[in-house]
């Protein structure tokens, strides 16, 4: 199933690369056109959603540098029994063509203060994930476009924040967007399949979003984020209670009393009994243009669902530079 999902995407991504966009702007044809030729991916008005930032790829081909910091509290009936991670990131995009684009989109370091008391405050780099960006259809004088992405997230992190665990994690997703006079609506469908689909859980998210421009500068959005866990892992993780002594998660998972549960956008923990779970959050929030370049954004966010997993709520905030 994975490989053919997978394999299914691939061929709509080439086929998509490589027709001709539908009433396209006058296109620069050298590479690393936003450096060469001083275009700007982005079309006028629309701004880069910042909720769930490890998950939603807008199908805009852009270059830039996004800064982000995430404050996130985890609910008090959770495997890390309440308490609070600070996460600071940087994602990277640079435009190869006006239709492709290399993206590294996950990375980071997280401060985890968890509130059970027998674990220790922990830090530590989140995984890597990066991939390709292409433009599958688009017409800028109707204001659409639709984009495939594929990206693989390494096992690269510190196992300290829950990281590093598994053989790595594809994400195929297909993104789109359109625009009428100030506002602008996004979504995106994808999944996260894992390499080793033993180890950790297999989900399906989306995303909704909308924003208006109240003016040039200012523009307020809501978002709806969605995950749907469609397999399960085998809670093999270990938890790290201090001094060396380290507990699978399937005991630690029973003796809290906690249910299952994962790790939303951020980790696949690859919890048992996930399967059939969804996790719906509500973001609310701003851009606010500082200058040409530059975008300052802030989002607030808290599930909607009856499961929350381990998402209490969040604040995440971000400094786009695109050029």
């Amino acid at each position: 199933m994975r490989r053919l999902v997978i394999a299914l995407f691939l061929i709509v991504f080439a086929v998509g690369a490589g027709s001709p966009a539908v009433a396209a702007e006058e296109e620069c044809d050298q590479l690393f056109p936003d450096i060469t030729c001083e275009r700007s991916g982005r079309w006028e008005g629309f701004r880069k959603p910042i909720a769930s930032p490890y998950l939603f790829e807008d199908p805009f081909i852009t270059t830039g540098a996004y800064a982000y910091h995430v404050y996130h509290e985890f609910p008090d009936r959770s495997v890390l029994g309440g308490g609070h991670a600070n996460v600071a990131a940087l994602q990277l995009r640079i435009a190869l063509t006006d239709r492709i684009a290399l993206i590294a989109t996950k990375d980071g370091r997280a401060w985890v203060d968890p509130g059970l008391s027998v674990l220790d405050d922990r830090e530590g780099w989140f995984n890597l994930a990066a991939g390709i960006k292409g433009i599958l259809a688009q017409s800028e004088e109707d204001r659409w476009i639709v984009s495939g992405i594929l990206r693989v997230e390494l096992d690269s992190g510190s196992k300290d924040v829950f990281q590093g665990h598994g053989d790595g994690v594809v994400i195929p997703s297909i993104s789109a967007a359109w625009g009428i006079d100030r506002l602008h609506l996004m979504g995106d469908l994808g999944m996260e399949i894992p390499i080793d689909g033993h180890v950790q859980s297999t989900s399906i998210f989306y995303h909704l979003y909308a924003d208006y421009a109240v003016t040039e500068r200012f523009s307020p959005f809501v978002q709806i984020t969605g995950q749907h866990w469609v397999s399960s892992g085998d809670s093999s993780i270990p938890v790290d209670f201090g001094g060396g002594t380290t507990v699978p998660l399937a005991p630690v998972q029973g003796l809290l009393g906690i249910g299952s549960f994962e790790g939303t956008d951020v980790l696949n923990l690859g919890v048992s009994q996930v399967a059939g779970l969804d996790l719906i959050t509500a973001a609310l929030g701003f851009h606010f243009v500082l200058s040409d370049r530059v975008t300052l954004s802030v989002a607030y966010d808290r599930p909607i669902s009856h499961h929350k997993g381990i998402h209490k709520q969040r604040v995440t905030s971000a400094l786009v530079y695109e050029f």
